[in-house]
């Protein structure tokens, strides 16, 4: 599990996030919840992708940006959690940590995932575009930052959507090394996949 905060200082530009036909009129954080469900829905096509793989495939050292294919999956995740989970005390009770064991197991990720997930729908349940402009002190935390600092809730929201994208192509370039066909998901399969009947909101 990991809090990196590597980009977190970057100056965001609002227009980033574009309009959508039939969505015009979301807000700015329901835009954002839409690109957490998306990273969601594509992070459990990586889980069945990654079932397939023989075990000890997933604990081999890839020599990548942390060792193991589950490294990666376990540090976007975590990141997401980290931060979730810093944020949260500006716009009501704080968020509880994670409190289950220390992932090992595609299985034991999962149940980190499917907290982690419940912590997110909590999470954007509360706050407004007003909190979008607020900041928050986050204390110095070796090896990933050696200095307290100051971050914006709207640059570290966007900070971890990308923080998973960037991971995401790490793993298909590992995926493709051991011939493995990555999963791909874009957004239009995912808006019609959202809109189907008993479709789950995230």
């Amino acid at each position: 599990m990991d809090g990196s905060g590597a980009g977190i200082g970057a100056t965001v530009d609002d227009d980033l996030i574009p309009p959508s036909a039939g969505s015009t009129h979301m807000s700015e954080v329901e835009w954002l919840r839409r690109w957490y469900g998306y990273n969601a829905a594509a992070r459990h096509g990586y889980f069945e992708t990654l079932s397939k793989i023989p075990p000890e495939e997933l604990v081999g050292d890839r020599g990548a940006s942390v060792p193991t294919l589950l490294d990666i999956l376990g540090h976007s995740i975590g990141g997401i959690e980290t931060w979730i989970v810093r944020m949260s005390a500006l716009t009501g009770e704080p968020l509880a940590p994670y409190d289950g064991p220390e992932p090992t197991s595609l299985e034991d990720f999962r149940k980190y995932e499917r907290a982690t997930e419940t912590q997110v729908g909590r999470f954007f349940s509360r706050p407004t575009d007003k909190d979008l402009d607020r900041t928050f002190l986050v204390p110095k935390l070796p090896p990933w930052w050696h200095e307290d600092f100051t971050a914006g809730v709207r640059s570290t929201i966007l900070h971890v959507v990308d923080l998973e994208l960037q991971h995401r192509g790490e793993l298909n370039a590992l995926f493709w090394q051991i011939d493995v066909e990555p999963p791909s998901l874009d957004w239009e399969s995912f808006e019609k996949m959202s809109a189907l009947p008993g479709a789950v909101a995230r």
